[in-house]
């Protein structure tokens, strides 16, 4: 855990996890961020599907959220801030 200006940036890392439990451990660590201000990286790795799940969990959410780096050259993770 690093410390940012404003909250902390954190990260999940759902990479080869089942979906099912990927989608309740991202449900869980947000619930325990909630309104902290903190950044939040989620490892996703590439799998189209593991990506739609945590995307459908930051839409219940209302979170906005970026995919991948801004130079588009890792696309295996997903920002938002809780």
């Amino acid at each position: 855990m690093t410390p940012a200006l404003n909250g902390r940036i954190m990260k999940i890392d759902l990479h080869g996890r089942k979906h099912a439990d990927a989608r309740n451990d991202l449900i869980r660590q947000i619930e325990k961020l909630w309104n902290s201000d903190s950044e939040l990286t989620i490892v996703t790795g590439h799998s189209p599907r593991m990506k739609e799940i945590v995307i459908g969990v930051l839409d219940e959410y209302k979170l906005d959220y970026q995919m991948g780096d801004f130079s588009q050259m890792n696309m295996g993770f997903i920002k938002t801030t809780v």
